[in-house]
C-alpha cells in the first residue's frame, strides 16, 4: 500500500465503514475498469472524480458516475468561478494520484476547497471508486459514500441541481 492507500484506509477505519477493497492491474481508463469489474465480480456503478482548478487557484472536485459529463456552467454557478480540469502533471504533483484514478479521499489536507456531487450517484446501491492509486479500488454503498463525504467535506459539499 502506498501513502494514499494508507490515508484512504485510515479514513474508512475511523468511520467504521466496510467497503470491499480490491487490488488489481493498473486502471487508467474505463475500458480497463470494466474488465477488472468483471474479473473481480464488482457489481457497483463506476464513478469518476474530476480534479478541477478555478481561476482563483483554488482546487475542487466534481464527482459523478462514469457515464455522465461535467456541466461547466452549473459548476461555475455553484463554485462562483470558472473551473478547468487540472493537468495530469499537476494532479500527480499535488495528489500523487495518476490521471483517471482521482478519489475524493486520501488527499493532502486543505487541498480541496469544495466538492460538487452529482446526486445521480445516490440512485445506485453500490459504487466503485479509486482507492488512492491506479491499482486499488473500493466498492462502497451509496450511504457509506455519503457518510465519507460528510466527514471529509462537512461544510463544503455541494450538489448539482
Amino acid at each position: 500500500m502506498n501513502d494514499n492507500n494508507q490515508k484512504c484506509q485510515a479514513t474508512i477505519d475511523q468511520l467504521g465503514l466496510h467497503p470491499r477493497i480490491v487490488q488489481h492491474e493498473p486502471i487508467l481508463n474505463f475500458e480497463t475498469a470494466e474488465k477488472v469489474d468483471q474479473e473481480l465480480s464488482l457489481t457497483g456503478t463506476e464513478t469518476k472524480s474530476m480534479f478541477l482548478k478555478g481561476k482563483s487557484g483554488k482546487h475542487y472536485l466534481f464527482m459523478t458516475t462514469s457515464d455522465r459529463r461535467m456541466d461547466r456552467k452549473a459548476l461555475r454557478q455553484i463554485l462562483g468561478e470558472k473551473v478547468k480540469l487540472v493537468t495530469g502533471d499537476e494532479m500527480i504533483e499535488l495528489t500523487k494520484m495518476q490521471p483517471g484514478c482521482m478519489t475524493p479521499f486520501g488527499l493532502p489536507d486543505g487541498l480541496i476547497s469544495a466538492i460538487v456531487v452529482d446526486p445521480v450517484i445516490y440512485q445506485h446501491s453500490k459504487l466503485i471508486l479509486a482507492f488512492g492509486s491506479e491499482c486499488m479500488s473500493m466498492e462502497i454503498t451509496a450511504d457509506e459514500l455519503r457518510q465519507l463525504l460528510d466527514h471529509l467535506y462537512p461544510d463544503n459539499t455541494h450538489y448539482l441541481g
